[in-house]
């Protein structure tokens, strides 16, 4: 998770629910998900991994629309802050410009927190009306309806859980997210989650998300497999390793923040 790309919040400015497609119809989550096993090994280690965690048909769903039809953004930050790029903005820079670019985020990454990855901010773009056909509209409304918050609450054990956020994010070769931990009192974050849509991901083409102790040492490495979840208490150090050059997929991911 990024602590500088946090999506804003729904509640109180929704711009009107959206029919609900057949996909979705019974909801996000897989009904055979064993809530209270997921529950102990959270209580014990703040972290846990959720296999075969959405109905087979969401997963499949979500993965096409996040493959082939999200209108994705560079983020990362530059001197002054964090900043995006559209695809068609990236487009314009001729080879110079691009290198420089490349060469400034490197050189942040070297001194300090940085990412780059490219980003759809879900939240935003429902605040917006963005996009309208977007199915991911439909995803949002999902993440804070009761059947995924009660889930989350039981999971994580954290009752004070009442919405979430979203971003949609893509990692290729090059793209990466520094050790960081979440930690953003005023926004209320109570745990991380991550929902992989990504499929037959390798482990040497780098991406995976790293759980750090305070030393900055590993404690555990999760794969990205296609229909987990992963979550995680905030605050907790994390990165996500760096894609390799390579790397001939795309890591995709909805990603947020469960919050008071």
């Amino acid at each position: 998770m990024n602590p500088e790309e946090s999506a804003a919040t729904v509640q109180g400015e929704s711009p009107g629910k959206g029919k609900v497609p057949a996909f979705l119809a019974h909801g996000l989550l897989n009904n055979d998900l064993d809530l209270e096993a997921l529950a102990l090994e959270f209580a014990e280690t703040g972290v846990t991994q959720v296999e075969q965690a959405l109905r087979p048909e969401v997963a499949d769903r979500l993965q096409d629309c996040l493959a082939r039809e999200v209108p994705w953004a560079l983020t990362f930050r530059d001197r002054s802050g964090p900043r995006k790029l559209w695809k068609e903005e990236l487009a314009a820079l001729d080879t110079a410009t691009r290198a420089e670019l490349d060469g400034e985020i490197e050189e942040i990454a070297r001194k300090e927190f940085q990412f780059r990855y490219d980003s759809f901010m879900m939240v935003t773009a429902y605040k917006e009306k963005r996009h309208a056909d977007l199915i991911l509209h439909r995803v949002i409304e999902q993440i804070n309806s009761p059947g995924w918050l009660n889930a989350m609450r039981t999971i994580t054990g954290f009752g004070t859980i009442r919405r979430s956020d979203a971003q949609a994010t893509r990692y290729v070769a090059g793209h990466f997210l520094r050790q960081h931990n979440d930690s953003n009192e005023e926004e209320g974050r109570l745990c991380a989650y991550v929902i992989n849509l990504t499929r037959n991901w390798r482990a040497d083409w780098g991406g995976l998300l790293q759980i750090l102790d305070d030393e900055g040492d590993v404690t555990r490495t999760l794969m990205p497999r296609f229909n987990t979840i992963s979550l995680f208490r905030v605050p907790t150090y994390h990165c996500v390793s760096p894609v390799a050059s390579f790397a001939t997929g795309a890591r995709y991911a909805i990603t947020g923040w469960l919050r008071t």
